[in-house]
This record gives structure tokens, sequence and C-alpha cells, in this order.
């Protein structure tokens, strides 16, 4: 399969990213604006987290094509890119809770914290405590919870889909294989939001199984698998995918209300989900040249991403309510560290993948 090396995946990344930011502000703060809740709603016609999930399967699986032969090489390089700048941005949020007075020596040396902070730099960001409750809106940085599952995709996929690499399996075997896993995933995801009558703690943990979300992963290896076969319907064409997104959805969400977004399992969610994931990897081949030309090889989107929560939960400490000006200036700072983090840890970090000799 051949792609062009100039893709706009920066640049949809960094939409995304920006579409998390926005959704979770309109969400915890109070403008006292009459237009807020269609805002936030109207941000949600192109949900980030869905959109990263398919780059995620698109792109980590040709990583994996590439590193067939030294697995090594491919889990150093997917750790290269999530833990460094992961672990700057815990760091900066102990900083910011002890700037608020949410942590002192007493609690740095408790059980609670420790465990907390392991959490952190392992691969179960959704952990919280009850001491951080009444920081912000009870999270430190609710939003890694997808970390959790994108490492658990990068740990999962080796084992899950090395055999889809053989070179004797037919393209139609593994899609077979591939649409297989994603009709389990789906029934998963219904039974674990509908049928599943288990305790609630067990009920949030299978909620971040990665069996849950993996017919979004999926979506983006069928895609790249039979990228040759989509070429003509996809690469050129966002212009029809985008409109076609943000129209099923006004139509099928707002207006008949089958279904809230795409992580629902029902029809309208799951159809709404695949021509999400057509139309995320339409915009990465239509007008290629526009991410080098607007980002100029910077990638802030994983910078907002991890930053924005410990941002937000800081000012929401202190005010609730703000008025636009305010939450456009606490945008741009977090745009800002994220510069500051692209420019100092993560650009440096991810240098070091074509040093590391294998």
């Amino acid at each position: 399969m051949n792609y062009s090396r100039q893709n706009n995946f920066d640049l949809i990344r960094l939409v995304a990213a920006i579409q998390v930011m926005l959704f979770h502000g309109f969400s915890f703060f109070d403008m006292n604006v009459p237009w807020q809740k269609d805002f936030q709603m109207g941000v949600y016609l192109l949900p980030g987290v869905p959109i990263f999930f398919t780059i995620s399967g698109f792109l980590i699986f040709q990583s994996l094509e590439r590193n067939r032969s030294n697995l090594k090489k491919y889990f150093i390089n997917r750790a290269l890119r999530i833990y460094p700048a992961l672990n700057v941005c815990l760091a900066f949020t102990i900083l910011l809770m002890t700037v608020a007075r949410q942590i002192d020596w007493p609690l740095v040396f408790s059980t609670n914290f420790l465990s907390w902070f392991f959490a952190q730099i392992s691969f179960f960001q959704f952990y919280k405590i009850p001491e951080f409750a009444d920081w912000g809106v009870g999270h430190p940085n609710g939003s890694l919870w997808s970390i959790s599952v994108e490492v658990q995709f990068y740990l999962v996929l080796p084992l899950l889909f090395l055999y889809l690499l053989k070179e004797n399996l037919s393209l139609k075997k593994k899609n077979l294989i591939l649409l297989t896993l994603v009709v389990i995933s789906i029934f998963f995801n219904y039974w674990v939001t509908q049928c599943f009558k288990g305790s609630e703690i067990l009920k949030n943990l299978l909620g971040l199984f990665i069996l849950k979300y993996l017919y979004f992963f999926c979506s983006g290896i069928l895609i790249h698998l039979n990228f040759d076969f989509l070429r003509k319907y996809l690469v050129g064409k966002a212009w029809i995918w985008i409109p076609l997104f943000i129209i099923f959805t006004i139509i099928f969400r707002n207006w008949f209300h089958l279904f809230e977004n795409v992580y629902e399992t029902n029809f309208a969610g799951i159809l709404g989900e695949i021509i999400l994931s057509l139309a995320t990897i339409s915009a990465a081949y239509s007008a290629p040249w526009l991410s080098a030309r607007i980002l100029n090889g910077n990638d802030l989107s994983y910078g907002i991403y991890i930053y924005h929560m410990p941002i937000f939960n800081y000012f929401y400490h202190q005010h609730p309510s703000i008025d636009i000006p305010t939450f456009i200036v606490i945008c741009l700072s977090i745009i800002m560290v994220s510069l500051l983090s692209w420019r100092v840890v993560e650009k440096n970090v991810l240098k070091l993948k074509s040093k590391i000799q294998i």
C-alpha cells in the first residue's frame, strides 16, 4: 500500500484535541451565556476521541507492519510517544495542586497518593482518590481515561493482529477476522452499558477495557488494509465525507434522537462511527499539504489533550463561573503550554526513535 508522505494526520489530531478541550470547557465552567449548551453540543458534531482511536488503528498497525521483526522497537516507539510528555504533565499537575493547596507533605507520603501516582505513570490514569474530590471537577486529569485505552491497544495489537501480518493470509480472511472482532466488541459494549448488573466499580473498569472500544481501532485497521480499494472514494473527498457525517449527526441525533454519540452500539451509532472513520482518513489525504503549511512541523495535539484538564481544574477551583474572554485566555494558555511541551519535551524525545539501535 503506497501512501503519500504528505498527510493531514497532525492537523486532524489538533482539531480533535481542540474539540475535546472546548467540549470539556463548556461542560464544566458556567459562562452565563444562553448559547453555552448549544455550542457544547455543536462542538460534539466532530467527537475527538473516536477520531484519535481511528487514527491509532490506521497508523499503529502500519507501525507494527514496519517493525514486525522487531517488536522491541515497536514498543519503545510507542512508549516514547506517550510517557515522557505524560510524566512531565503529571509533575505539572502536582505543581498546580500544590499551589492550590490540595497537596501537602502528609498526603504525599500516604498510601492513597502513592497508589494514585503509580497509576498515573502506568496505564491506570482513570484512577482517582477521595483527597482530590474537592479540586476542580473532582479528578486531576479525567480526560486521560483514553490514554489507558490507547496503551491497552498498543499492548494487545501484537497479540491480536500478528496473525494478520502473515504473507500467505488473504485480504478476505484478514477482513473477516477484523469484522468478527468488531462484532464481538460491539456486543461487549452493549453488554457493559445495557445488560451488566454487577458492581459499579467493576462496570467502570469494564467500561475502560480495550474490548469496549476495539471496533474504533478496527475501523482504522480495516481502512488501512483496504486502502487500495477505498483510495478512489477517500483521497481528495473530505468535502463529501465531513459534511455527510455532520448532516447524519444532525438528522439522526438532533431530529430523530436515535443516538447521542458514536459510542452507542445501536444502528445509528455504529453507522455514524463508520462514516466518521471514513471521513477522518479521507481528510488526512485531502489537500495533504494543509498540515505542513498550517502547523509548520509543530504537533500540539497531545499537549492540548493531556494539559487542558489540569489547567481547567486549576481555574475552575478558583472561579467556577467565568466570562467568555477569560475562557479564551485560559484556552490560549493551554495552547502555549502545549507548544512548550512540544518544543522542549516531545520533539526532542521523538528524535530518539532514530537514534536507538536495537
